[in-house]
């Protein structure tokens, strides 16, 4: 089972992607970033559109799993879409490991 204190807390996803998992059922979350403009200098600005979760089976990690064995949903990027990415993983059924 997946605690929402195991997500952190949702300034840890501006920085940096984290990965967990629940028994067989490996997953990631990262912030999905979009364009936002362009500032005063000319750089382009971006924003903090999502958070994406990315499941997939074990016993291998993220860069070692067949992309066709990932899942990706979307949430909103704020603590309440990590209460939902909480709901969500806990609703999953768990996979047998070696499945694919």
């Amino acid at each position: 089972m997946v605690l929402r204190k195991d997500l952190l807390s949702i300034g840890f996803y501006k920085l940096s992607a984290f990965h967990g998992s629940d028994g067989p059922l490996n997953y990631r979350i990262e912030a999905v970033r979009v364009e936002d403009g362009v500032d005063e200098k000319g750089d382009t600005k971006y924003k903090l559109a999502a958070l994406r979760l990315i499941t997939y089976p074990g016993p291998y990690n993220y860069e070692n799993t067949d992309d066709s064995l990932k899942e990706a949903k979307d949430f909103p990027f704020s603590s309440e879409g990590l209460d939902e990415i909480t709901d969500y993983l806990n609703s999953l059924p768990k996979p047998a490991i070696g499945d694919e």
